[in-house]
């Protein structure tokens, strides 16, 4: 692509348009107490829209190479990256489905070990009580059963072998909306986009409850 604009050029004469401008504006406040003042204000105002279309002209050429300078290298950046993009989303959902189907398996395999460890205390404690029954000692015996009745499940937690692995992960919270009707109004954002366009096209006869629709009237140069 062939550079057909120089931005040192460019920089230079906006820095002289910026220069006038501030002059400008420094010598053009204009505070309107009565009818001179107000049509002072307005010829200020026509000035102003004058010198923005030339400021707007002087940089249009240099903005418009610009652009389609940016899309260009974007266009090159997006052919390069989206194989990259495409193949790295693939393996982070296999890496994603491994982990959680490895996940699901070691805690049933930790549920089973604690269920075992479970039924094998309470054997041990069936038969220190029952020991205890035959011995005569029936109050122990009740207190052993009691004891085993209270004592909290088994934790078992087996090692990670995919973290084990040297993969690492980043919980991220997210969210589905499956009852749009009972979401709370505190998660509900006004359309005020929509809001404007029904205020403009409606006028005087706007009505929406809980909303205040006014008119602004906006000097016109």
């Amino acid at each position: 692509m062939v550079q057909d604009v120089s931005p040192q050029l460019v920089q230079e004469e906006m820095n002289t348009t910026t220069r006038e401008v501030l002059s400008f504006v420094e010598l053009n406040k204009v505070l309107v107490t009565d009818l001179a003042t107000l049509a002072r204000a307005r010829e200020v105002r026509v000035a102003i829209g004058a010198r923005q279309k030339q400021i707007a002209d002087q940089v249009a050429r240099p903005k418009s190479w610009a652009h389609s300078l940016h899309q260009w290298f974007c266009t090159l950046e997006r052919a390069a990256l989206a194989p990259l993009q495409i193949l790295d989303n693939y393996e982070r959902e296999q890496i994603r489905s491994f982990n959680d189907e490895q996940t699901r398996l070691r805690e049933e395999r930790e549920r089973a070990i604690a269920e075992a460890r479970r039924q094998a205390d309470e054997a041990r404690a069936t038969n220190e009580a029952a020991a205890l029954e035959r011995a005569g000692e029936h109050q122990l015996a009740a207190a052993v059963v009691a004891e085993q009745l209270a004592a909290p499940p088994p934790m078992v937690v087996l090692p990670d072998a995919v973290k084990a692995a040297g993969q690492t992960f980043r919980r991220r919270w997210t969210f589905e909306v499956v009852t749009e009707a009972e979401v709370p109004r505190d998660f509900l954002l006004v359309d005020t986009t929509k809001l404007g366009r029904y205020a403009t096209a409606m006028k005087d006869s706007a009505k929406v409850p809980g909303v205040r629709f006014f008119s602004i009237d906006d000097p016109i140069r």
